[in-house]
């Protein structure tokens, strides 16, 4: 994969043509988008952050100095354009409880019960997004992702000990979060 890649970086950067980037994106695309959807949580932002990250991708692409592999590179930038997102989001006015007071109960509760594997699998995203934004990053980069904590370091600006830090509170709180997950589901099952 990393020599293909490789290769279709080179073509690109000597033929800046529309099908060298059309194989360059269809190689990398997969991989930011399903890192956009654990960051956003929802298609509808994954695929707008995939787009920001090429976007800014092709404007800074002689910036690229091959210290990293071309993919680290795109997912820093990925990373970087997620913490403007939530940035922003921040700035922009929120609903109000008394706004989302019309909103059903029905529409936000699943219409049939998950099986315990779909219920888990949901639990671990709920944690996942419950993390403060540095842990998420980096539980997401390094577990999910296979990226090294020096790679992780170079994407987030941190330090390699930052990195290894953040992933073991990340994971922490995440067990926390499952094994309270676990405890209460327990006991709702013993109330039916």
């Amino acid at each position: 994969m990393s020599s293909n890649s490789d290769e279709l970086l080179q073509v690109f950067l000597r033929q800046r043509s529309e099908s060298s980037f059309r194989k360059l994106y269809r190689c990398h695309t997969p991989a930011l988008f399903a890192m956009a959807m654990r960051l956003c949580g929802t298609t509808t932002s994954a695929e707008e952050l995939t787009q920001d990250t090429w976007c800014r991708a092709v404007e800074r692409i002689k910036r690229f100095e091959r210290k990293s592999r071309f993919r680290t590179w795109l997912v820093g930038i990925l990373i970087n354009c997620y913490r403007e997102s939530v940035r922003d989001a921040v700035r922009m006015p929120q609903a109000s409880e008394s706004e989302l007071a019309h909103l059903s109960v029905a529409a936000i509760t699943p219409l049939r019960k998950p099986d315990d594997q779909q219920a888990d699998v949901l639990d671990v995203e709920r944690a996942l997004s419950a993390l403060p934004p540095g842990y998420k990053e980096v539980v997401l980069l390094h577990d999910l992702g296979g990226y090294t904590h020096r790679e992780i370091a170079a994407m987030l600006d941190i330090s390699d000990g930052t990195s290894k830090s953040q992933l073991k509170r990340g994971r922490e709180r995440l067990r926390t979060f499952l094994v309270n997950r676990s405890a209460d589901s327990a006991g709702t099952r013993g109330l039916s």
